[in-house]
């Protein structure tokens, strides 16, 4: 059985985030010094730079220009700056994806125009069978899906990448082939999950949790790259997929001990120079730090980042969001404590969000929890979140308590201050949402982020805020065929 993560190195992050940057292109450059030994079992890895950046005068007077060109001539040659393909283009589509947890279906979004497409993907020739599908991920450009699928008795659990070679929004027809069908273990396979009983009355081990086989999770694009990272977090493996050929790719499983244990997407910034991994799990206090490879996919260990400290902290996270290259956020989703939860530990820090320095290796906590509806804090057990607008959005879900699936709600937060957010307001079921919403679980922006498209796996409904009024202004439901909605995903971002 897999442990959970271990916290193995809490150390600052510095110099890993040192770029050269010119205009329309970006590059980054790590010299190795200070070596320590690698990520896979051993000691980690150190950076810093083995040479400096000469000093040269900003500013040169008239006299001195002769001199000053001279000295130029001698000056070694520029840091390469690397040309890699735009993550973006003029062909980004207005489509959102998802799978349906009760039957399988496959939805495409319009959040554009408000279309909807439902398939039944069993209708296509080479998909594997009846599975219990999971994530989705569409390319920036619509040709491409990728779909993941759980573990069962008569089947692995797979991804599958679907080619897009149309769509018709006015007849509500796309059309779609199957490309390729990745195994990414063997059928009948159970969950690698550490074993975990409640030990309160405030916080249960619900079965939505506990109870299934391996399932594949998290996918991430990373950026300047050919490469998507998903991750199985009932166990400790990041799989790679290879997106030009479909193929897993060379350094696929990646398994770091301590590190991708119950790992829910490894979140990468915009340059694709530094990743996030989650602890989606009771107890796992810990934001693990990556240092991606572009041409290989391999992930290199660069530290970890605590919820708090040893006594005192935060648990188990769904995702990471970046605010720049430097900083990003994340939320907590365990109330107290649990029979993994270590002797020394005297407080579980209930749902909150954490603004993380990278640089520093730092957490601090800026939105707090609230035992009110109206409170300025974290209400529910905060899922997810994104900041468009200078606002942050959290997707409150009702799901690890006691009572499971009583409501669901999304707080929204002015975040002028990132150390300091302002709340604004809390949309509520039968008011701001549909009635009877439950679980807020995903939020996925659109590229230009005039939109969040938000998803209730429990009550069957996707809706569309606008983000310049904080309004839910489309609602997709059960009257529209949704019954379990799972797995949004908006082109053009990077999750």
């Amino acid at each position: 059985m897999t442990s959970g993560k271990i916290l193995s190195r809490l150390v600052p992050l510095a110099a890993i985030c040192m770029f050269t940057l010119s205009i329309g292109t970006a590059g980054a450059r790590d010299d190795q010094g200070g070596a320590k030994n690698g990520p896979h079992g051993q000691e980690g890895q150190s950076w810093a730079r083995k040479d400096s950046l000469r000093e040269r005068d900003r500013f040169v007077p008239d006299d001195d220009y002769s001199r000053f060109q001279r000295r130029r001539r001698h000056d070694p040659e520029p840091l390469p700056v690397y040309d890699y393909p735009s993550v973006y283009n003029e062909y980004i589509q207005p489509i959102a994806t998802a799978i349906d947890y009760h039957n399988g279906a496959l939805y495409l979004f319009n959040y554009e125009t408000d279309d909807l497409i439902i398939v039944d993907p069993t209708t296509l020739a080479g998909w594997p069978g009846n599975l219990p599908l999971q994530h989705t991920v569409v390319t920036p450009d619509g040709t491409r899906i990728y779909i993941t699928s759980d573990n069962t008795k008569d089947h692995p659990s797979y991804i599958i990448a679907l080619n897009v070679n149309s769509v018709d929004w006015n007849a509500r027809a796309v059309s779609l082939t199957v490309d390729a069908v990745l195994a990414a273990d063997t059928p009948n396979l159970p969950s690698e999950l550490p074993f975990v009983e409640p030990v309160n009355k405030v916080q249960a081990i619900p079965n939505w949790l506990v109870g299934r086989g391996t399932q594949i999770h998290g996918p991430t694009l990373l950026p300047y790259s050919d490469y998507i990272y998903f991750t199985e977090f009932t166990s400790d493996r990041v799989r790679v997929v290879n997106r030009k050929t479909n193929q897993f790719a060379s350094v696929d499983p990646i398994v770091i001990p301590g590190y991708t244990e119950q790992t829910h997407g490894v979140n990468f910034n915009r340059s694709g120079t530094l990743g996030l991994g989650t602890g989606y799990f009771f107890d796992n206090s810990v934001i693990d730090v990556y240092k991606p490879n572009r041409e290989t996919a391999e992930l290199q260990v660069v530290g970890q980042i605590r919820l708090g400290n040893e006594k005192r902290h935060a648990a188990f996270t769904h995702f990471v969001y970046w605010l720049d290259e430097r900083y990003a956020v994340t939320a907590s989703m365990q109330f107290d404590k649990t029979s993994l939860t270590p002797a020394n530990t005297k407080q579980i820090i209930p749902p909150s969000v954490w603004l993380l320095d990278t640089l520093e290796g730092t957490a601090k906590e800026i939105v707090s929890y609230t035992r009110n509806v109206n409170g300025h804090g974290v209400f529910r057990s905060a899922s997810d979140l994104a900041v468009v607008n200078g606002k942050l959005y959290i997707a409150e879900e009702d799901s690890l308590d006691f009572t499971f699936a009583d409501d669901g709600y999304i707080s929204v937060f002015d975040l002028t201050d990132r150390e300091k957010p302002r709340f604004i307001k809390r949309l509520k079921p039968g008011i701001d949402l549909p009635k009877g919403y439950a679980v807020a679980h995903t939020i996925s922006p659109t590229v230009d982020h005039h939109y969040l498209m938000v998803a209730s796996w429990v009550s069957g409904y996707v809706i569309k805020i606008d983000t310049e009024t904080d309004t839910v202004v489309k609602v997709w439901g059960p009257k529209d065929g949704l019954i379990k909605p799972h797995g949004i995903y908006a082109s053009g971002g990077l999750r």
